[in-house]
């Protein structure tokens, strides 16, 4: 839906105001209304929205349903049916059935209608509204949709793209630095230009200044014809260098050289070239550290940390697992093409329970084959890997398997997702999560420690 991933349609205008009278007042924001004539210009292809669906007479919900299904074809978002109390019957409803994740009864449901909507978009106030095209609203929209953990990050994020300074990203393997990194070129003045990666670790240590340089015909063996090596090839696009912490010092020193005076020569060429390209880095080991250890050029960390960017493991951010599940979930439901609506509760239990030692990589994995297996509108926790349903939390004490499978167990680790969940939908703020939970600071305050929750989701430096 065109700027909006929460619409309401209907051509009742008293039903529709008393909905959107109840929404603004609940949620804060006025919530998108359009008619049926003019659907066609307001719907897009966001299988993460939600549609309401308000309709008057039951032919106008039929023709809505299939109009939205058409449309979408795979790609349906759910749609929840609102009727009045004395409106239309079971009966009336029979052929919308198919099309609908949820029926509704208004005003009865009213606040189920809202529980739901806040479940399914998380802070709706980041989603309705008036669409905001500045770099840092297009980058809070594309994190919201995938790592919301990352959004108190957006301004610096939005700064870090506006400007040619070398950037560099750490964590794990298949956290997403390729992902933040890719968001960077896509939202900075370079971004009609090519971004490239070069994954340093693929590269032989006696290839890597051809794979970054390129060399001419005859400059070893087996070079038998000139190639453009990477850093010519981005232009004046930006250049994604992972798994940097691979390279050898020598080869360290040919990119030092590059980053202070932006010169090179191709391997066994004498002619001096310029690189035009944005550098980014990325590491999945402390640079610092190895730094210490020798193994990777002081002088060159320097220059690589102008501005950095942490990505913590999956397992530290609960709040990204929902989101990235139902955006895989939606992709997978395309290319197998399933009938998929949404996700179950158990199974969305399960996968944000589980530690997830490949990230983000490992997840999307896994949700292929969930996918795959699935049938009928909802994912459920029997389609899921067997490592995930069968995966149990460590303890954090010596405890017996009995113990460790007990009630109290499991009910801590219940608790510790849904203040994970209130600290994530309150930006953080200890103060709206307690409120939002309905218990005080101190309470709140306790129970972080106790869960380890008390660190920062993310952290972020510059040099």
């Amino acid at each position: 839906m065109t700027g909006n991933r929460l619409a309401l349609v209907s051509d009742d205008p008293r039903l529709a105001a008393a909905i959107q009278a109840h929404l603004k007042k609940a949620l804060g924001q006025t919530v998108f209304h359009c008619g049926l004539d003019s659907i066609h210009q307001h719907l897009g292809r966001d299988s993460e929205g939600l549609l309401l669906l308000a309709a008057a007479a039951p032919a106008e919900s039929e023709r809505i349903c299939r109009l939205v299904q058409e449309i979408y074809l795979q790609k349906l978002p759910p749609i929840i049916m609102i009727v009045e109390d004395e409106g239309l019957t079971s009966s009336d409803l029979g052929a919308v059935d198919p099309y609908v994740a949820r029926r509704l009864r208004w005003p009865d449901d009213a606040a189920e209608l809202t529980n739901l909507i806040r479940e399914r978009l998380g802070r709706v106030r980041d989603f309705v509204g008036p669409l905001d095209d500045s770099v840092q609203g297009v980058i809070s929209r594309r994190l919201l949709r995938q790592t919301p953990s990352l959004l108190p990050l957006v301004e610096r994020l939005a700064l870090a793209s506006a400007h040619d300074v070398t950037v560099l990203l750490t964590g794990e393997t298949g956290t997403g630095k390729t992902f933040l990194a890719r968001l960077m070129h896509e939202c900075s003045p370079r971004r009609s230009h090519p971004f490239l990666t070069v994954p340093c670790g693929a590269q032989p240590a006696n290839l890597v200044e051809s794979a970054f340089f390129g060399h001419v015909k005859g400059a070893f063996t087996g070079a038998d014809r000139s190639k453009v090596g990477k850093f010519e090839a981005a232009g004046h696009g930006s250049i994604l260098l992972d798994e940097i912490d691979t390279l050898g010092l020598e080869q360290q020193a040919g990119l030092l050289r590059v980053i202070e005076t932006g010169e090179y020569e191709p391997v066994g060429s004498n002619e001096t070239k310029t690189c035009n390209a944005r550098i980014i880095v990325a590491s999945n080991w402390d640079l610092e550290e190895a730094v210490g250890r020798g193994r990777f050029r002081q002088d060159l960390y320097y220059r690589l940390n102008v501005m950095s960017f942490h990505l913590p493991p999956l397992r530290e951010r609960v709040q990204d697992i929902a989101p990235l599940v139902r955006g895989m979930a939606a992709r997978f439901n395309t290319k197998f093409r399933k009938d998929l609506f949404d996700v179950g509760p158990r199974a969305m239990d399960a996968l944000e329970s589980y530690v997830w030692p490949g990230n983000i990589r490992q997840l999307e994995n896994f949700m292929q084959q969930a996918v795959l297996v699935s049938s009928g509108p909802e994912l459920l926790f029997e389609h899921l890997p067997q490592q995930v349903r069968e995966y149990r939390p460590a303890s954090t004490t010596t405890t017996t398997t009995a113990q460790h499978d007990s009630l109290s167990h499991n009910r801590e680790q219940l608790e510790r997702n849904v203040i994970q969940r209130a600290l994530a939908n309150n930006g953080y703020s200890r103060a709206r999560a307690a409120s939002a939970l309905g218990i005080s600071r101190v309470t709140l305050y306790k129970k972080m420690k106790k869960y380890g929750l008390m660190r920062a989701p993310l952290r972020g430096g510059s040099a």
